[in-house]
């Protein structure tokens, strides 16, 4: 009889330890979870004043041109300033897919890539070209025209990370 209560002391020792580790394990990745959900919501919102400021300035550079004072204009738009961090982290470990839907991981991509260096160094380029070139005729309509493109660009985007955030 002695065998079978050390038996089941032990039997039960090894359960209780088990079940305790994993509920902590659990109670560690919940709060890990909900931590990066808390920043990612912080870089959101965050990128939405950051994309807010690019709309002011492609304000300021179209009231320049439409004032043939393009030459005047010496804006730059850091795109690259996005916050990023949490979002690609999430990404990289997988754990965005369990809070998103595919067409949502989708656009996100679509935002990484209008917020890169890639994108800021043409947009920047395209401005000084513009500004190089500023007498040429139709140059003022163009550059309108790029404007309106960008001006769409960034309200989508602000309107994606805002419902992004909102499903988080």
């Amino acid at each position: 009889m002695n065998f079978w209560n050390v038996f089941f002391g032990v039997f039960s020792g090894i359960i209780a330890g088990v079940c305790i580790n994993l509920i902590i394990k659990w109670i560690r990745d919940y709060s890990y979870r909900k931590r990066l959900i808390k920043n990612l919501k912080f870089e959101f919102d965050f990128n939405v004043k950051k994309i807010d400021s690019f709309l002011e300035e492609l304000n300021e550079y179209r009231n320049k041109a439409n004032a043939d004072s393009l030459v005047d204009y010496f804006g730059f738009f850091h795109l690259s300033k996005i916050i990023t961090t949490t979002l690609i982290q999430l990404l990289n470990s997988g754990l965005m897919y369990k809070f998103l839907y595919h067409e949502d991981i989708a656009m996100l991509q679509n935002f990484l890539s209008d917020f890169s260096l890639g994108t800021e160094g043409y947009m920047n380029n395209q401005i000084e070209w513009m500004r190089k070139h500023h007498s040429e005729q139709g140059t003022r309509q163009h550059v309108n025209n790029n404007i309106t493109f960008w001006e769409k660009k960034f309200k989508e985007n602000r309107k994606l990370v805002k419902q992004i955030r909102d499903k988080l």
